[in-house]
C-alpha cells in the first residue's frame, strides 16, 4: 500500500514478543518493503502503529482509511517501539 508495509492486529503473544507495554493499542507492523516509504522513515517489523494523523488505528482497514484521508500530504504516525513512543512523518506513495 501507500506505506509499503503489512500490519496485523496486536495480540497478547505479539505484545510480549515485541516488548510492548500493556494498555497500548494499535496495529503491529508485520512486513516492511525495504525500498518503501515506511522503511525510508525508519519503521520496522515489530513497531506498533498507534495513530495516523492523530487518529487511533486498530485494524488494516483503519490504516487504509487514515492514509486515504491524508491524500498526497505526508502522514504523521505515532509509533511505539519496545515501549518508547515516537512520531514519524512518512511521505506516502500514490
Amino acid at each position: 500500500g501507500k506505506l509499503g508495509i503489512s500490519v496485523e492486529p496486536l495480540t497478547p503473544q505479539l505484545r510480549s514478543q515485541f516488548g510492548l507495554p500493556p494498555g497500548r493499542q494499535g496495529v503491529l507492523v508485520d512486513e516492511v518493503d525495504p525500498i518503501g516509504p515506511a522503511a525510508r522513515a525508519g519503521i520496522g517489523r515489530g513497531d506498533l502503529i498507534e495513530q495516523i494523523n492523530r487518529q487511533p488505528v486498530r485494524s488494516a482497514t483503519e490504516v487504509r482509511t487514515a492514509l486515504e484521508r491524508s491524500g498526497n500530504r505526508p502522514a504523521l504516525l505515532l509509533i511505539n517501539r519496545r515501549g518508547q513512543s515516537v512520531f514519524v512523518t512518512v511521505t506516502t506513495r500514490p
